[in-house]
């Protein structure tokens, strides 16, 4: 049992140091808009942030009709990019977390840079 726990001490400190690497290297930077994701093992979740932690927009994928996941991520994605847009902002920084730039990710950064956004 404990050769377990082991391993789940290790997963959970990869973790972080994704998590940490990510995040002071956006932050490095100082963006005026942060665009943080949140995936669960259903669904995908983004909010635009300005400098003072104020949540400006807010997009899922919960209520959309598409087939498969990569295509709710789609949608959500197209979503965001349009009221993005409405909003007059240009350049955002993505803030993937710790999650790798693949599959549901990448479709909804790929949707959001289709509406003319710089990410």
């Amino acid at each position: 049992m404990s050769h377990l726990a082991n391993k789940l001490k290790t997963k959970v400190k990869q973790y972080l140091k994704r998590k940490t690497r990510v995040n002071t290297k956006i932050k490095s930077h100082k963006p005026e808009y942060r665009l943080i994701m949140n995936k669960s093992n259903l669904y995908i979740s983004a909010q635009l942030i300005d400098q003072n932690g104020n949540v400006l927009l807010f997009a899922n994928d919960k209520k959309s009709s598409w087939k498969t996941k990569t295509e709710r991520a789609f949608s959500a994605g197209e979503q965001l990019g349009k009221e993005i847009v409405s909003k007059k902002i240009e350049h955002i920084a993505f803030d993937r977390n710790w999650y790798l730039y693949h599959g549901r990710i990448k479709a909804f950064a790929e949707w959001v840079r289709k509406a003319w956004v710089k990410l």
